[in-house]
């Protein structure tokens, strides 16, 4: 019977293998990151970014041509002399039915195309160009973090499934070592040092793990969906992990991303308030127009143009400018505060992720040390069980105990696994 298991195990591991894939974290990582809506958002908004710059070089430098055109008629009953009359446009009529002539003028017919352009907008365009650039920089770290956050979560469930795929290896070394027991002892049965009570303990042993590597399959598959699901990948066939360990970043990025948030925030906040401060400087435009301008008929005397310039300055307006200046200096006073809380915050958190690691480390080199000599026990309880020197409750019992310290093992250097990845995270 664990001839046959082997061999079916021998086969379907082969099958596996040939058609199986590896699969490492960078390529989970790189389908997070290709497949991720909010980066693809990103991006997008970067180009809104760059014709917000070119909008502002429009309203700022370039001339604003327009054409202005209408036709009014003012029609009136003339009743100069015996008969009343109908004149599109008055001739110099003294009694009549209609608009007063001084109000209509007989009509308006306009033609006209009319040019303005801004002048000395280098400061208000300057301005505009430079907040566009620091929306565009804010942009951009975002991204930074999104992609920062994406590798985190997406190495985190690696490592669960990493996790779930360990622990249902060890499950199927405890099966295989219950069988060869099993083989073991079946002929000492027979013999009579053991009874046949003792098999069908092992035997209901066998069945509890055999149930317990079923759910840890399903655990494996549960993980890797979810890994599949945070990547953005459609394929649903279940691939080997590659195993993992990862190294502590201790040396921190010269810029961090999280406190450039900090900073691009306030040169945003004085940005704004250097173009509101520019709403008080005097702003003068050219403008002219040329076309037909008639209150009668229409003619070809009546096409002409003009020029001139326009000054707009903003002399008061209830003080909202000095309302302003306190309103952004509070604002740049709580980014401060809520800089230097993160900081704090932040140097708290390393610091006890890597407390925590030192402490994972010494419980590693324990359980290497117990499950050393849990195995050096199973060893003499298997040379011990041929001579009916223990009983099968002594050896179900190791063997469980050799299971859960396997599965401790594994649950801390994962746990390990994790806190690396957190302190990285923290430390980008």
């Amino acid at each position: 019977m664990r001839k046959y298991i082997l061999v079916v195990i021998v086969i379907l591991s082969l099958t596996y293998s040939l058609n199986a894939q590896t699969l490492n974290l960078e390529h989970f990582i790189e389908n997070a990151l290709v497949n991720s809506p909010l980066l693809k958002k990103q991006t997008n908004t970067n180009k809104i970014i760059d014709l917000d710059l070119k909008q502002f070089n429009a309203i700022y430098k370039s001339p604003k041509i327009s054409l202005n055109s209408a036709v009014l008629f003012a029609p009136i009953i003339s009743k100069d002399g015996l008969n009343n009359k109908f004149e599109l446009t008055s001739q110099s009529s003294t009694h009549y039915l209609g608009y007063d002539l001084g109000i209509s003028n007989g009509g308006q017919y306009q033609a006209i195309t009319s040019v303005s352009q801004p002048l000395f907008t280098a400061k208000q365009y300057n301005a505009q160009k430079n907040k566009v650039l620091l929306t565009k920089s804010k942009n951009e770290n975002v991204v930074a973090l999104t992609k920062a956050e994406l590798k985190q979560l997406v190495t985190h469930q690696y490592i669960l499934c990493l996790q779930a795929k360990k622990k249902q290896d060890n499950t199927q070394k405890i099966i295989l070592v219950i069988q060869n027991e099993l083989e073991q002892m079946r002929p000492l049965v027979k013999s009579g040092i053991y009874k046949f009570s003792d098999i069908k303990l092992l035997e209901i042993e066998l069945q509890n793990w055999q149930i317990a590597y079923k759910r840890s399959t399903t655990d494996y598959l549960t993980n890797f969906n979810a890994l599949n699901l945070l990547s953005g990948i459609e394929d649903t066939k279940l691939f080997t992990l590659e195993d993992l360990q990862l190294s502590l970043n201790l040396s921190p990025k010269k810029i961090s991303i999280f406190l450039k948030q900090y900073a691009l925030d306030s040169l945003s906040i004085n940005a704004e308030q250097n173009i509101s401060e520019l709403k008080y400087v005097p702003q003068i435009s050219a403008f002219g127009d040329a076309g037909l301008n008639a209150t009668y008929t229409p003619s070809l005397d009546r096409i002409g143009f003009s020029v001139g310039l326009s000054l707009n300055w903003n002399l008061f307006d209830g003080n909202q400018k000095q309302l302003k200046r306190k309103q952004n200096k509070i604002r740049l006073a709580n980014i401060i505060i809520d800089k230097k809380y993160f900081e704090n915050q932040n140097t708290i958190r390393k610091n006890n992720i890597l407390g925590e690691i030192e402490s994972l480390n010494s419980q590693i080199l324990l359980l290497e040390s117990q499950l050393k000599k849990y195995n050096e026990l199973l060893d003499l309880y298997k040379v011990e069980i041929k001579n009916s020197l223990i009983s099968v409750l002594e050896l179900k019992t190791v063997i469980n105990d050799i299971a859960v310290k396997k599965q401790e093992k594994t649950n801390t250097l994962m746990l390990k696994e994790i806190l690396i990845n957190s302190y990285n995270y923290w430390n980008n």
